[in-house]
C-alpha cells in the first residue's frame, strides 16, 4: 500500500491535560501521521493555550477553536469535514479522554488493512480493541462485561467482524466518508458514533476491531445503577441526569427507526422508564425527558435542543 495521507481527529473539552496525552500519544507512533486535527469546543479551562505551548514546534497540530460548544456530534462533523476537504485519504477518530495504547496502535490497523488488500477507495470503517486495563474492555463488544482474553477466544483471525466502539480509535477512509458524509452534528451529544456504525453498515462497509491494535479509553463510571431479575434475567440499569437520558433517548430512537429497528427503538425506550424508576434520580424530570426524547427521536427533531 502506497504512504497515503492520514489525520487524526480529536474532539475536546476542557480536558487539556488529557487531551495533551492523547496528542503526545498519536506523535509518538511508529506510523507517522500527517495532520493532527484538533477540535476544541469552546473550552475555558486554557485548554488552547496549553496545546500551543507544548506543542509550539510542531506543524502538524491543526488547532480548530470553536465559538461555542456544539457537543461532541458537531466537533466530529466538524473535525472529519477539514479532512475531507482538505484531501486526507484516511481519518481517525478519538476522543479527549482515551489514546493509543502503545507505539503501534496505529501501525496495527494499516497492517490489518494491507493484508486484506484494502485501500482508501474502499469503504472502510475500521476500528482499534478499546481497552481500559490489560484485562479489561472498556465498553465491550459482545456485552459490557467482556474482557480482553474473551474476545481473542472468539475468533480465530486478528478481527472481530461488524463491531466496533467508534469513536475511539476508529480508522475510516475517504470513500466511506463520500459515500455516507460527516457525522450528523445535530445529535449533539450521545449516539452520533452508533449512528454513524449504522451508515456505514447500511453502505456495505468494511467493518471491524482489529485485535492487537490497542486504544486506551477509562472506564465509564456508572454511579446511578441497580441490577434486577425479570423472569429470571438479570437486567442492569444506568440512569443519568436528565438531560443527558433526553439526547439518549431522542437520538438512538432515531438512528434505529431510520435503520428500521422499530421494535428495539421500543425496547430500549420501556428500559430507560424502568431504570428511571427502579433507580435514584429525579423520577418525574428523568421520564419527562426520556419521554420528549423519544418523541423527538420518532419525528425526527434533532440539534441543540436541551441544555444542562
Amino acid at each position: 500500500m502506497k504512504k497515503e495521507k492520514v489525520a487524526t481527529v480529536t474532539v475536546t473539552y476542557n480536558r487539556k491535560d488529557l487531551l495533551i496525552k492523547n496528542i503526545k500519544a498519536i506523535i509518538e507512533q511508529t506510523y507517522k501521521i500527517d495532520c493532527i486535527i484538533v477540535v476544541d469546543n469552546n473550552s475555558t479551562d486554557g485548554t488552547r493555550e496549553a496545546v500551543n505551548s507544548e506543542f509550539e514546534k510542531d506543524d502538524r497540530i491543526k488547532y480548530i477553536f470553536l465559538d461555542e460548544n456544539i457537543g461532541g456530534a458537531g466537533g466530529f462533523y466538524t473535525g472529519c469535514k477539514y479532512a475531507y476537504e482538505n484531501k486526507y485519504d484516511w481519518v481517525i477518530l478519538m476522543d479527549d479522554d482515551g489514546r493509543p495504547q502503545d507505539i503501534y496502535t496505529i501501525q496495527k490497523l494499516f497492517e490489518e488493512i494491507k493484508n486484506r488488500g484494502i485501500e482508501s477507495d474502499k469503504k472502510v470503517m475500521v476500528n482499534s480493541l478499546v481497552i481500559c486495563d490489560e484485562k479489561n474492555l472498556s465498553f465491550g463488544l459482545f456485552d459490557s462485561e467482556d474482557t480482553i482474553k474473551k474476545v481473542k477466544e472468539s475468533t480465530d483471525e486478528n478481527t472481530i467482524k461488524n463491531r466496533i466502539n467508534p469513536f475511539n480509535g476508529t480508522l475510516i477512509s475517504k470513500e466511506l466518508i463520500k459515500e455516507i458524509g460527516f457525522p450528523n452534528k445535530d445529535f449533539f451529544i450521545k449516539g452520533d458514533e452508533f449512528d454513524y456504525q449504522c451508515r456505514a453498515m447500511k453502505a456495505n462497509a468494511y467493518i471491524a476491531t482489529v485485535i492487537d491494535s490497542l486504544y486506551y479509553h477509562p472506564k465509564i463510571e456508572e454511579k446511578n445503577t441497580r441490577s434486577l431479575k425479570i423472569f429470571n434475567k438479570k437486567f442492569k440499569f444506568f440512569i443519568e441526569v436528565p438531560w443527558k437520558e433526553y439526547y439518549r433517548s431522542r437520538n438512538y430512537t432515531f438512528s434505529y427507526i431510520k435503520a428500521g429497528k422499530k421494535n428495539i427503538a421500543k425496547k430500549l425506550f420501556i428500559k430507560r422508564i424502568i431504570g428511571a424508576i427502579v433507580c435514584k434520580c429525579n423520577r418525574i424530570k428523568t421520564i419527562k425527558m426520556i419521554v420528549k426524547g423519544y418523541k423527538d427521536g420518532k419525528n425526527g427533531r434533532l440539534g441543540n435542543t436541551v441544555k444542562p
